[in-house]
């Protein structure tokens, strides 16, 4: 691996992180407050959505894992630039990205109108296995032959 898939597979782990395994749980609607730290020893779910409401009425810091792979899907923009395939996963990947940190961002203007009800998109796990198989695209170990 060069510097540079160490430095993007670094920013996938620590985004898997924040996104999935260590989260606080807080609310802004009354200024900061903080509820718990949420750890797991495994990602899990891979994907959890809740469009309108949930029983989980605390935020938590999953946007700044989020915020993580977006670093990292820029790395993968540049270095697939040449390979139309990738690129457009590339692509892909950060567009995903962006979705999610919106509907993250909105849970958090929500909470601090006292209007929200738990709406959230977790999918850290979802996005660690795409941005690793567009990282992971060139290493030798991975390539199959055509």
């Amino acid at each position: 691996m060069n510097k540079t898939q160490k430095i993007t597979l670094a920013l996938l782990v620590i985004g898997l992180i924040f996104s999935s395994l260590l989260r606080i749980a807080f609310n802004v609607s009354d200024g900061f407050v903080f509820q718990r730290f949420l750890i797991s020893v495994l990602p899990l779910p891979i994907f959890d959505y809740a469009g309108n409401a949930s029983n989980e009425l605390n935020l938590t810091t999953t946007i700044l894992g989020y915020f993580f792979y977006l670093f990292a899907g820029f790395v993968l923009i540049k270095k697939n630039k040449d390979d139309k395939k990738w690129y457009s996963f590339a692509v892909g990947f950060v567009l995903i990205l962006v979705t999610a940190i919106i509907f993250e961002g909105s849970s958090i203007v929500l909470d601090l109108k006292s209007e929200f009800v738990g709406q959230h998109l977790r999918i850290g796990p979802a996005l660690f296995i795409l941005g690793f198989l567009t990282l992971t695209k060139n290493l030798k170990v991975f390539n199959l032959k055509r």
